[in-house]
């Protein structure tokens, strides 16, 4: 406990008695479950920005796992374009051969 001693309250100039008095009260009635108070909403803080760390790691893996496969998805979208594309050519031969006979 932190009580004051009397020799800091005969030399506390200029101090309302009262007022410390008051103050040693205050100390021994919510003292105790101030500290354990603080105490928790520190604990609480550091869990919030553990989490918050967490959450940005995550999310920063999730967003290259998308570009990722927004990149697979491109290169197969390319692939199966080409593909088409050489389909359709084939075809319009195929086209202008029987057109032609």
């Amino acid at each position: 406990m932190n009580a004051t001693s009397l020799d800091e309250l005969r030399g506390a100039k200029g101090r309302d008695p009262v007022d410390e008095k008051m103050e040693q009260v205050r100390e021994l009635l919510v003292g105790e479950d101030l500290r354990r108070s603080e105490a928790r909403l520190a604990a609480m803080e550091l869990r919030i920005r553990e989490i918050e760390t967490s959450l940005g790691q995550r999310l920063d893996a999730l967003a290259a796992r998308i570009d990722a496969l927004a990149g697979e998805t491109a290169a197969d979208r390319r692939g199966s374009f080409d593909e088409l594309a050489k389909c359709v050519a084939s075809l319009g031969d195929e086209i202008r051969r029987i057109g032609k006979s």
